[in-house]
């Protein structure tokens, strides 16, 4: 059997990984000309840890793992309003939470990918035939190739979803925000942040800030979106809507990088979709469900989701009733994490300070030994729905 895997990212990676332990050919097609490293910070748990586990690559993570201690929550002149113990929650988690960046995870996935893999840059799908047995895809440039399934891990705005399944209105749900990051080298930022992660939080709008080694600092931006899409200089709007505020921002926002294709924008939204495949042809990861980065399990649930297909399709079959049946096994697991994700929304960016003074004493409640000892059961039961063989 052959698969045909549209997206490098965390899903793609995974599907790739698991679909080629399970017997399957595969091949990966990625539009970008290398593998796209960094991205923001996440915490990983839950499913996607699981699922790393089985499919061997969890000591390639940890490896990778960030030291985070606490978060601090910072006023517009960086007061310290709340603190978030990492520590507390790590444990409550039974010690099994990462804090990673993004890219780190695809790094690791990237590590662990066998020599039968093929990987194909800078290339990008056209056209997709259906087929009886299988499907065809035609590649800009004209060559044509053949499969028994494709894969559409290619990210919230999926152009195998467009193709297969229409246009990408349809299926998002924009959360009213919208988000950017990039890296940047700022010696004033670094010394004031004195290897703290700290994140800014004034109504309508988040900032964060931290090291990631070698003299390079991340940032993290969130924001109400006024409606209008991607700006024409994604630096241009940060300062647009981040110049009034004093702190670290002013210089991290002079270091922004001039080329718009180093910073990542994008809005804050789901996808919701009444089904996952159709014919030879399905979605895992955020071409599938993306939950938003106000969930805060993104790449745990596409991690999981690339992981849960190879095993589904392990013990061979019909293809199409096996997609139907991990799809119908997984969604409501995946539709309990998006509502979660739209409860938490107004809590992550705030609308008024009466909001953020919430926020952050529920933050501070949080970093207590006894509340996270009673949070402790739902990390250990956070994974279990993702997985066939739970």
């Amino acid at each position: 059997m052959k698969a045909i895997i549209s997206g490098a990212g965390i899903a793609g990676l995974a599907a790739a990984l698991s679909l080629h332990r399970a017997g399957w050919e595969v091949a990966v097609i990625e539009r970008a000309r290398q593998f796209r490293m960094g991205g923001y910070m996440i915490d990983f748990f839950g499913a996607g840890f699981d699922a790393a586990e089985r499919l061997g690559v969890i000591d390639a993570l940890r490896r990778r793992s960030r030291e985070v201690g606490a978060v601090d929550w910072v006023d517009e002149t960086g007061h310290l309003d709340a603190r978030l113990s990492y520590r507390l929650m790590q444990g409550a988690a039974g010690g099994r939470m990462l804090p990673l960046l993004r890219g780190d995870v695809e790094e690791g996935l990237a590590e662990a990918l066998p020599m039968g893999v093929a990987l194909r840059f800078g290339a990008t799908i056209e056209a997709i035939e259906p087929r009886p047995n299988g499907v065809g895809v035609r590649l800009a440039g004209g060559e044509a190739m053949e499969a028994d399934l494709l894969v559409g891990a290619d990210g919230i705005h999926s152009n195998v979803r467009q193709l297969a399944f229409g246009d990408e209105e349809q299926f998002l749900r924009p959360l009213g925000y919208e988000t950017a990051a990039y890296f940047f080298e700022g010696e004033t930022v670094r010394r004031r942040l004195e290897g703290s992660f700290a994140m800014m939080s004034v109504p309508g709008r988040l900032a964060g800030f931290y090291e990631v080694g070698g003299g390079r600092l991340a940032s993290f931006f969130a924001f109400e979106s006024d409606g209008r899409g991607r700006p024409a200089s994604a630096a241009g709007e940060l300062k647009r809507r981040f110049s009034d505020i004093g702190w670290v921002v002013p210089d991290a926002l002079a270091a922004a990088p001039a080329d718009d294709d180093d910073i990542y924008y994008d809005l804050v939204a789901q996808v919701e979709m009444p089904r996952w495949h159709e014919g030879r042809v399905a979605l895992v990861g955020d071409a599938a469900y993306a939950v938003s980065l106000v969930a805060g399990q993104g790449a745990s649930l596409a991690l999981a989701g690339g992981t849960v297909l190879g095993e589904a399709l392990a013990e061979g079959g019909d293809i199409e009733a096996a997609l139907s049946a991990l799809g119908a096994r997984l969604r409501p697991v995946v539709l309990d994490k998006q509502r979660a994700g739209r409860r938490a929304a107004k809590w992550f960016v705030p609308a008024t300070r009466l909001h953020v003074g919430l926020r952050n004493a529920g933050l501070n409640v949080l970093s207590t030994p006894l509340f996270a000892r009673l949070l402790s059961p739902l990390f250990s039961l956070n994974g279990k729905g993702f997985s066939v063989r739970a």
